[in-house]
């Protein structure tokens, strides 16, 4: 499984030496899926999801986060499916302050809110109020980090990586997608049909 996935991560990248190429590639996202995935090392099934982009190429791949972690040396969604996992047992928990950084860092919180978790993140007592915005904010990390959330950044990344080819392609209305998605966790109906109506209109692959 090793070789398939250090064979799969050097195709995709732009060294043939697994030494250098494994230090192209750097954390994106985490989602878990309800959905039982295969690893690109081959193993069949598994839930916990690292998407990882190669820096040179710009190219995207999803990796088990035990591959991710133990191949590449990418601990990034250890500390997220641990807060997954610890709220979705209780709603009340924190999710740790790295998990919080990487909500903030994609624009999943807005300044109040990561202010807010920041002073309140070891308080055991919280008033009825407090305790009803931190339960929301926790419940933005579970919609962030869900299959269908990732599967329309997926959608959005097809589109960005396909008009690099096709410069006269105006890419400002992705980029509106892409932000709503940060902030929201996944698209409207309406803007999920926008995007794969152009996805179709231009055959996008």
């Amino acid at each position: 499984m090793h070789f398939k996935l250090t064979e799969g991560i050097i195709k995709l990248s732009e060294s043939d030496f697994w030494k250098f190429a494994k230090n192209e590639w750097a954390f994106e996202y985490a989602y878990y899926s309800d959905d039982l995935q295969r690893c690109l090392c081959g193993h069949y099934p598994i839930k916990n999801i690292c998407v990882i982009k190669n820096n040179i190429n710009k190219i995207q791949t999803e990796v088990g986060n035990c591959c991710v972690n133990k191949f590449l040396g990418i601990d990034d969604g250890n500390k997220i499916f641990t807060s997954i996992k610890r709220l979705k047992e209780d709603s009340t928990k924190s999710m740790s302050l790295k998990v919080l950084e990487y909500l903030y860092a994609k624009k999943v919180l807005s300044e109040f809110e990561y202010k807010f978790y920041l002073d309140t993140i070891r308080k055991r007592l919280l008033s009825d109020k407090q305790l009803e915005i931190k339960e929301k904010i926790n419940q933005k990390l579970i919609d962030f980090t869900s299959y269908e959330s990732n599967s329309h950044f997926s959608k959005i990344n097809l589109v960005f990586k396909w008009a690099e080819n096709n410069n006269w392609f105006d890419i400002s209305f992705i980029n509106s997608l892409k932000k709503s998605c940060e902030k929201k966790g996944k698209l409207t109906g309406n803007q999920l049909k926008a995007l794969d109506n152009i996805i179709k209109k231009m055959k996008i692959e």
